[in-house]
């Protein structure tokens, strides 16, 4: 699926109108915040929204109470620098020093900000000094510097306390003119944007430490889109942005939603939905280039090609435990889907996962998967970084068709891809258990396991590269227990469990006309233990057998002529061989 459309662009004008002297229409000196024609700037003094908690030591309103006063920074002055001489303006309120030396530059009276109408205050917490105007405020901070708050981030600013809320001062000037239109103004800890088409809004505390991570209104979220929402299910606290979210969660974190793993949670419910809460900053870089984020109760995934889907509950939890992403089944490219009995299924790019009622996770694996599973670490066996390697896997036990997928290194990046594949027959019992020994060949299991092809045998050489031994009429497979066990030797008796090699390549069903040694119980793999079974062939004559691996002759021949000695043969049930 493809990424979520970004926020719409606001309808609003996006232009700056600086404000005029009233009575005059002289315009004032620089710009400032346009405020919304609806909007009525408050007095200042309501006590606003406490934010979220930060996460650094610096002291921040707990939600649902009262925000504190400013905390006092490093000042670097103590108090205004006093001016020559004091100036009176005309409303009759003094503004001297570096506040009057603001108020000048911004155009005195007939500025943006009007004639002072109230006495300037030096007595504030940190030695800072503010002056009330006719349109806004002008604060003096140690350390920061002189900095005007007017239109509609002061709006939004008298609404949350001005300095004596959460945001503490101001520590730059308004900055407009951003894309889109939007305005922003920095404060001690936080910001206010005016985003035309949207509003004014805050952003504080540890929502606003993780803005700041994400390279706030210049990274990938864009503008605020509303106010920081507290007392949410859990104690969360939320905050809307263009293109996404951020949430502070009691417990874990501050974490961003965004991009399509965000579209895909909104449209799950968000908070609200089976997900709950995020538990973890989105994880990209995946295999294929994927990425996933922690949730409550899942997690949700998005890859090119697979779409971005949730993985949640039973099958959530045994995906996991199947290596998710990186194990044989792939990503996700479709959500859980659950009938009226409780049976819930759900496709991913390797195969499927189903939950039923009472009889937990059935595990399907497609052999598009097989090479890729190489690839990723998915295959539980080891394969000595061998350049070919052959997967024969059946889908349950007791099951006797196999899937067989010869893969093979490419050249450049090493990555294992297709080389063919067949349909086979395992034993007549199907597979042994991983570690489980065979036993006597007339208990008809095949091993489970990993393990190397060294040589070859039959009526003639069809062109392998590995060792070939041409059958005659003494040729036998020791099966009695004693020294010939599981090894190649010749005679002219024929005393079962011993396997007269000739017989079975003459008889008209021609099982051993062509065949390849796989190495179970036997060197390099292993010493040969007593009774752990014997005889374990690739050979022809596709159907079930006492062991071995049977396909048809033009297959059998195909795997011959393209292998090397060393390459190996991973076999088994699917659940057992792959994570």
């Amino acid at each position: 699926m493809a990424s979520p459309t970004p926020a719409p662009s606001p309808s609003a004008s996006t232009d700056s109108v600086a404000p005029q002297v009233p009575g005059t229409g002289v315009p004032a000196q620089v710009p400032v915040t346009p405020s919304p024609s609806s909007t009525t700037l408050p007095a200042p003094g309501p006590t606003g929204p406490a934010p979220t908690p930060a996460p650094t030591a610096t002291p921040v309103p707990t939600p649902g109470t009262t925000p504190p006063k400013a905390i006092e920074p490093s000042p670097a002055t103590s108090a205004t620098p006093a001016p020559s001489s004091t100036t009176v303006k005309a409303s009759g309120f003094a503004v001297p020093g570096a506040i009057g030396a603001k108020h000048e530059s911004l155009g005195g009276d007939a500025g943006g900000l009007g004639p002072a109408i109230a006495e300037q205050q030096c007595d504030l917490p940190g030695g800072a000094c503010r002056q009330q105007f006719q349109r806004g405020w002008i604060y003096f901070v140690p350390g920061y510097g002189t900095f005007a708050v007017w239109g509609a981030i002061n709006g939004r600013y008298q609404q949350l306390s001005a300095d004596t809320g959460g945001l503490g001062y101001p520590s730059s000037d308004e900055q407009c003119g951003l894309p889109g239109g939007a305005c922003r103004q920095q404060f001690q800890r936080g910001s206010i944007h005016f985003v035309p088409g949207y509003g004014t809004f805050a952003v504080w505390g540890a929502i606003n430490g993780r803005y700041q991570q994400l390279s706030a209104d210049t990274g990938g979220l864009g503008y605020p889109s509303s106010d920081e929402q507290c007392g949410l299910s859990g104690g969360v606290c939320s905050q809307q942005f263009q293109r996404g979210s951020i949430y502070f969660v009691p417990g874990y974190g501050t974490f961003s939603v965004v991009g399509a793993i965000s579209g895909r949670y909104q449209s799950l419910g968000g908070l609200s939905g089976y997900l709950g809460a995020p538990h973890g900053d989105e994880q990209c870089g995946l295999r294929f280039g994927g990425c996933s984020q922690q949730f409550t109760r899942g997690k949700i995934y998005f890859t090119i090609g697979a779409g971005t889907q949730p993985v949640w509950g039973g099958l959530g939890s045994f995906y996991d435990s199947r290596h998710s992403q990186d194990g044989v089944i792939g990503y996700p490219v479709t959500g859980e889907a659950c009938d009226g009995a409780g049976n819930c299924s759900q496709s991913f790019q390797f195969g499927q996962l189903q939950w039923i009622n009472g009889g937990g996770v059935r595990y399907t694996i497609a052999t598009a998967g097989y090479c890729p599973a190489l690839n990723s670490g998915a295959v539980k066996y080891p394969t000595n970084g061998a350049q070919r390697v052959s997967l024969a896997v059946a889908d349950a036990y007791r099951a006797t068709q196999v899937s067989m997928i010869t893969c093979v290194r490419r050249p450049g990046d090493g990555q294992y891809v297709k080389e063919w594949g067949a349909i086979g027959s395992a034993g007549e019992s199907g597979f042994a258990g991983p570690g489980v020994a065979t036993g006597p060949t007339w208990q008809a299991f095949s091993p489970t396991g990993s393990f190397t092809v060294t040589e070859a045998f039959g009526l003639g050489n069809p062109g392998t590269a590995l060792s070939y031994r041409t059958l005659n009429q003494f040729s036998r497979w020791g099966g009695r227990l004693n020294a010939n066990y599981n090894q190649y030797f010749e005679s002219s008796s024929d005393i079962f469990p011993d396997e007269n090699m000739w017989y079975f390549a003459t008889r008209p069903t021609h099982d051993y006309r062509q065949g390849v040694v796989i190495n179970y119980n036997r060197p390099p793999d292993s010493p040969i233990v007593m009774n752990a079974g014997f005889a374990i062939f690739m050979h022809g004559n596709n159907k079930p057998t006492w062991g071995c691996l049977a396909f048809n002759d033009p297959d059998l021949l195909q795997f011959m002529r393209t292998a090397q000695a060393g390459d190996r043969i991973v076999m088994g049930v699917g659940y057992e061989i792959f994570w």
